[in-house]
């Protein structure tokens, strides 16, 4: 049987949205070998208005473009969250951003707030919330490993957003790792 998963990382524009979604598939892809399909879509504005990056992931052969029904859905944004949470799989997983969402539709899905934007406030830079999310949903799921996040990290930043972004994707880990071990 296949293995496969449908992530969906929505938000507001600026938020880094693109690069997690491609930080993921090229994690997926170069360090566990699976085939994937990632997709970005921005509203009408690119700084501000509804975004999102759609990573499509199996150990098989990949014939959509689009996640139809979400695994796992990072939510970023309020809007995000209204849009998205009700088209998540009942036994999906959802991850929403505490700092800007603060009314969580009804869903079967398993939710889980987390400060993702405080957090990365609180490293000095806001910059780095989608990798704080990306530890996160590693830690969480077991879509992937933290390793492969890892390595896909060094190879993408230079110094010293590298050593920034391995210290928000730690700071992810273990956020979802309090909620995995209550």
């Amino acid at each position: 049987m296949e293995e496969g998963y449908e992530i969906l990382l929505a938000g507001t524009g600026g938020q880094g949205l693109g690069l997690a979604g491609v930080i993921l598939a090229r994690a997926f892809a170069e360090e566990e070998g699976k085939n994937v399909v990632e997709t970005e879509a921005y509203g009408i504005s690119m700084r501000g208005g509804l975004s999102r990056s759609e990573v499509l992931v199996s150990t098989g052969e990949i014939n959509d473009l689009k996640v139809t029904e979400a695994d796992i859905l990072l939510a970023m944004s309020q809007e995000a969250a209204d849009f998205f949470i009700p088209k998540v799989k009942e036994s999906g997983v959802v991850l929403i951003d505490s700092t800007y969402v603060k009314g969580i539709p009804k869903t079967k899905a398993r939710v889980f707030p987390f400060p993702f934007t405080e957090e990365a406030r609180s490293s000095g830079t806001e910059s780095v919330a989608n990798t704080v999310a990306l530890g996160a949903i590693a830690s969480i799921s077991s879509a992937l490993s933290r390793k492969s996040l890892e390595n896909t990290l060094k190879k993408t930043f230079g110094s010293p957003m590298r050593e920034m972004n391995l210290q928000a994707l730690d700071k992810g880990y273990k956020l979802g790792e309090t909620q995995t071990k209550e």
